[in-house]
């Protein structure tokens, strides 16, 4: 029997690799988030932290403390003896007054004409010198005035020397000079501003018109009329600052009884028994020390840093902040929707066709006050309509209401929540813990507020 030679032939099924199928989807998987990440803009996210921000506040006072002025009782050529700001004891040359210049040219003719002969003389002006190079700064021009007044006092002091020994000898008589010493021990200082009798008692609010009070120096004259003032004699270490202060601060510190201060001019600090001064209407603060007399003696103004209080709460980046309009609603046109499951309010309308459309909206709260809610949504604008969902009841929504916040991005989108700020510096900003609608301890915003947008989706 011979042996058929048909040959059937099979069709090849299509075997699937159920390893090429993974590979693939893992590998458009990562194209695709690779595709994401380089066109969907980067938030950067700050995580919400416990913190504190200590208070400083800048502001100016003016310096009240016993002080006389002493007075010339002849006129001529008028020379000093001490340091501008310096103390002195009873029976203390303070100045003298020589009717026609003789004793002045004398002191001048002393050592022939030399200030500083004496070996090692001129030390005290070199250290001087180099402690305001060494120190000199762009950003503080007041050390330019510093060091002129330094070498002046030292050239004074020079001067002062040899006129006191001509004084002490017999040619001070001789030649019709006129020599006074301080009646009591005190701060000499030579400048005026017709402030001296103005004390915690009888102040105004004209005391802090600084144009109205310039400085009188008396030093830089060389003649005197007589009954011009001499000299200043602070009397007393005590002395107190007076700054003025709005209601709200006087209203803070008005139960302290002592506040740490920093003055701007030194950057030195000291604490101040305090007190609250009302008069006219007007709050000013009065600082009480017992020291540092000298170190401000020639200031009747002093820029001071002020530490209130120290506020804790949730720290944040200012960058994080910003701002939104929200719309304001009686609470009660706030309802709950079954077929949505969401919370909202009925719209109501005129639709396209003329005919009065009712739809619900769901929106978001972002806050409450006083039997109101604010509430936003794309759908909702001011001077829209809305109706009670009991009594139909109408109310046009034409308040707005401006809230500060973050965008938190929890769930991975931006969402406003309410912020309350506490203290702010350059930098950060402390908030209140435990606001409604808010955010709480370890939450995720955005560190840059202007780069995301509402409901954005964060990478």
């Amino acid at each position: 029997m011979a042996k058929s030679k048909k040959v059937v032939k099979f069709h090849k099924t299509l075997r699937l690799n159920m390893a090429v199928v993974v590979f693939l989807v893992v590998f458009f998987y990562m194209l695709y988030n690779m595709f994401r990440y380089f066109t969907t803009p980067q938030v950067a996210v700050y995580e919400v932290t416990q913190g504190s921000i200590v208070q400083d506040n800048l502001y100016t006072g003016a310096i009240l403390r016993q002080e006389k002025v002493f007075y010339t009782e002849e006129a001529g050529y008028i020379n000093y003896y001490n340091k501008d700001a310096s103390r002195v004891g009873v029976e203390t040359y303070v100045y003298s007054v020589d009717g026609n210049g003789d004793f002045y040219n004398k002191v001048i003719q002393q050592n022939d004409g030399q200030l500083f002969k004496a070996e090692g003389s001129y030390s005290k002006l070199e250290e001087v010198a180099e402690g305001y190079v060494l120190g000199y700064s762009n950003e503080k021009f007041h050390q330019v005035y510093a060091f002129k007044h330094e070498v002046e006092a030292g050239m004074m002091e020079a001067a002062s020397t040899n006129a006191l020994s001509i004084l002490d000898g017999q040619e001070g008589g001789a030649l019709g000079v006129h020599a006074h010493t301080a009646e009591e021990p005190g701060i000499v200082v030579y400048n005026t501003d017709g402030l001296e009798s103005v004390d915690l008692e009888n102040f105004t609010e004209d005391l802090f018109h600084m144009e109205a009070h310039p400085k009188n120096n008396l030093i830089s004259r060389g003649q005197v009329a007589a009954g011009d003032a001499a000299y200043k004699l602070i009397t007393s270490e005590a002395w107190t600052l007076v700054v003025p202060v709005d209601q709200k601060v006087a209203g803070r510190l008005q139960e302290e009884t002592s506040l740490k201060v920093r003055f701007k001019k030194d950057n030195s600090t000291a604490w101040g028994a305090s007190s609250i001064v009302s008069r006219g209407g007007a709050y000013y603060l009065a600082l009480s020390f017992q020291d540092s007399a000298l170190r401000f003696a020639t200031d009747r103004y002093l820029e001071i840093e002020l530490s209130m209080s120290e506020a804790r709460g949730l720290k944040i980046p200012n960058t994080a902040l910003t701002e939104k309009k929200f719309l304001v609603i009686p609470k009660d046109y706030y309802t709950y929707d079954k077929d949505t499951d969401s919370n909202g309010v009925i719209s109501r309308y005129t639709g396209e066709d003329g005919n009065v459309v009712e739809e619900f909206i769901a929106v978001s709260v972002a806050g409450e006050k006083k039997g109101k809610y604010y509430i936003a949504s794309s759908k909702l604008k001011k001077g829209d309509t809305i109706i009670h969902p009991e009594t139909a009841e109408k109310y046009t929504m034409d308040r707005q209401k401006t809230l500060k916040g973050v965008y938190n991005i929890n769930r991975g989108y931006a969402v406003f929540r309410k912020v309350e700020a506490l203290a702010k510096n350059q930098e950060y900003t402390i908030i209140n813990t435990g606001t409604d609608y808010g955010i709480s301890l370890y939450d995720h915003i955005a560190l840059d507020a202007s780069a995301v947008k509402e409901l954005q989706t964060i990478q």
